[in-house]
């Protein structure tokens, strides 16, 4: 009579054999769901001439107008004229010993071959460092250039090219550092 009764209430291990099982079915049904199918795309970011034109469904009167955006050429060799639809958030920027000191970054564009330009605005002086590819990103690394004006928060402009995208920040000071 004891074994039926033991058989007939199940003890917290028997229940936790039976209940883990049950939720981890439970979680990778759930979890599948989430996954594409073998035969279904899975969506990239890629560039294609597709893309860049409106849908046909569009009346011409009811588009805005607007700028054109960069794609890519055939040949990939030649820069655009259009500036990125995007902008260039500027890291870090410091007067330090004389020499304006800025980092920078170009978000949603990962690709390696720019260049990134620090550009003092007063003096149009410059310089360039090559751009670094990240994920989703791109880095501007450390530019440095001497101010010589005496400016303890010198204006500058820092831009981004390569053969397919251009993009300008906007013209920023140095923060006071209080």
């Amino acid at each position: 009579m004891k074994h039926a009764i033991a058989a007939a209430v199940p003890s917290s291990l028997r229940r936790t054999r039976v209940v883990l099982p049950a939720l981890l079915v439970a979680g990778v049904l759930g979890f599948s769901g989430c996954a594409t199918s073998p035969g279904s795309t899975t969506p990239s970011p890629t560039v294609s001439e597709a893309t860049a034109s409106p849908t046909a469904s569009a009346s011409a009167s009811s588009l805005p107008s607007a700028t054109p955006t960069p794609s890519a050429t055939s040949g990939g060799t030649e820069a655009t004229t259009a500036p990125y639809n995007g902008e260039i958030l500027i890291i870090t920027s410091e007067v330090r010993d004389g020499s304006l000191q800025v980092s920078a970054m170009v978000p949603g564009v990962s690709e390696s071959g720019g260049t990134c330009t620090l550009t003092l605005t007063s003096t149009g002086k410059s310089v360039q460092t090559a751009a670094n590819e990240g994920k989703d990103v791109t880095y501007c690394g450390l530019m440095s250039i001497a101010v010589t004006d005496g400016s303890a928060q010198p204006t500058f402009q820092v831009s981004y090219s390569s053969r397919t995208t251009s993009a300008t920040s906007a013209v920023t000071t140095v923060e006071p550092t209080s």
